[in-house]
């Protein structure tokens, strides 16, 4: 269990330093260059626990705001600042922030 919250949070800093640098890149890029979108994210995480962990880290890393689960609680709704490939976006939380917090709570 230590051995897990310790990947969650260096998967955590990693993103976290990761998104700043792009935030940062994005801040002074030329006006028209930015792609906002908002994101339907699949869940594989369902408990309450899992999903408010996974949306807080998603909402705490720069340039992604969490917006709201769908009823079902399948669904996760994220906004994100800059996402030129959505799918791509989608698939990098997912791998980078939500698969490590399904190592540690369902």
């Amino acid at each position: 269990m230590i051995a897990g919250i310790l990947r969650v949070a260096a998967a955590f800093v990693i993103e976290l330093a990761k998104a700043t640098w792009a935030t940062m890149r994005a801040a002074v890029a030329p006006p028209g260059r930015l792609r906002p979108a908002i994101l339907a994210v699949p869940l594989d995480v369902r408990s309450p626990g899992a999903v408010t962990l996974f949306a807080n880290m998603v909402t705490l890393t720069p340039g992604t705001t969490s917006l709201s689960v769908s009823a079902d609680g399948a669904t996760l709704y994220v906004h994100c600042l800059d996402a030129p490939d959505p799918e791509a976006a989608v698939a990098e939380m997912k791998r980078a922030l939500e698969r490590p917090v399904g190592e540690i709570l369902p």
